[in-house]
């Protein structure tokens, strides 16, 4: 007899107060904003059970099924032709060495699952080798860079993991047309005083940072 797949019944963890968000200037559409997120875990048959998972239950009832654990909403960037592009603080694995990452991720684009591609989370990051720092970023969504379209998430990165000396960046992740585009900004790296008063004027808000340790 096959293997097949059930999904166990059984809640882990279920995320809730997330409707507050529909209130939320910087949503863009709140019919896509998640009300509850909640863990679970996949049953291969009787009495074998697989890895944890997340579902995502949205403001209009629909569902989506995502391959990431301690999954949380951070908000949308403006999509074209489908619904908006949620952004997701999110892990890998359960219980594992993956740091948190981000995730920019469409409704219409199906489950989210592990290959997704990942962004940076902000903060600080340190060396699981001998401790020192060796990354400083700062994110921020929505209209945040002077110059540029609005609906945009923009990272001031200070990095020197796998470098020989400090370099600083900036990060732009901007949809378009064909989904996302992604570009970088070298020297002279714009100064981030302009993005801090778009924050003040409520425009643009930035995401907490978190300490981290480097990835085995």
């Amino acid at each position: 007899m096959g293997m097949k797949t059930v999904i166990k019944a059984t809640i882990l963890l279920v995320l809730t107060g997330l409707t507050a968000a529909c209130g939320d200037r910087m949503i863009v559409d709140k019919n896509w904003v998640p009300t509850r997120m909640v863990g679970y875990v996949s049953q291969l048959e009787p009495g074998y059970y697989g890895t944890k998972l997340t579902r995502v239950v949205y403001r209009n009832g629909e569902e989506m099924k995502a391959d990431l654990v301690e999954l949380q909403f951070i908000g949308q960037l403006a999509a074209r032709n489908k619904p908006p592009y949620n952004i997701f603080a999110g892990r890998r694995c359960h219980n594992c060495e993956s740091n948190i990452s981000l995730y920019i991720h469409s409704p219409a684009d199906g489950r989210l699952k592990k290959r997704t591609k990942r962004y940076r989370y902000p903060g600080s990051v340190y060396s699981r080798v001998n401790g020192s720092l060796i990354e400083e970023s700062r994110a921020f969504f929505g209209d945040c860079l002077p110059g540029r379209s609005s609906g945009i998430l923009v990272w001031y990165v200070r990095t020197r993991q796998d470098l020989p000396n400090w370099v600083q960046k900036v990060e732009i992740i901007e949809p378009n047309d064909r989904g996302l585009d992604i570009s970088e900004i070298g020297a002279p790296v714009p100064s981030i005083e302009a993005t801090l008063k778009l924050v003040e004027n409520k425009v643009c808000r930035e995401i907490p940072k978190r300490l981290m340790s480097t990835e085995p």
